[in-house]
């Protein structure tokens, strides 16, 4: 298991529209659900949305795409970020759970 952020994010009207980045899943991983949350230093914004479906065969991206809608404080700028991710997933029968985060730049 393995996963980051893509290192650009777009922004559209203050928010990330959507968090996303690549994750590589070893044989027998399928995931579940993964949350994303944005925060920036600088505006005091954060953000957290969610990816419940959509996992597609043997395409290695995630991308919280809101569904069910997630929530934003403030308004993000374009400019460097942390993102912060954790996907819940099924591991040859058993429930696992992987987190990472990475700084990103908003755009």
């Amino acid at each position: 298991m393995a996963a980051n952020w893509d290192p650009f994010q777009n922004l559209n009207s203050g928010r990330v529209e959507w968090p996303t980045g690549p994750l590589l899943l070893n044989s027998g991983e399928i995931p579940k659900w993964v949350e994303a949350w944005v925060m920036q230093s600088s505006t005091g914004a954060s953000q957290r949305t969610a990816q419940w479906t959509g996992w597609a065969p043997n395409n290695p991206i995630w991308t919280a795409d809101g569904i069910p809608p997630g929530w934003i404080n403030g308004q993000f700028q374009a400019g460097p970020a942390l993102g912060m991710a954790l996907l819940a997933y099924d591991s040859s029968g058993t429930d696992k759970f992987y987190w990472w985060l990475d700084v990103v730049v908003l755009q």
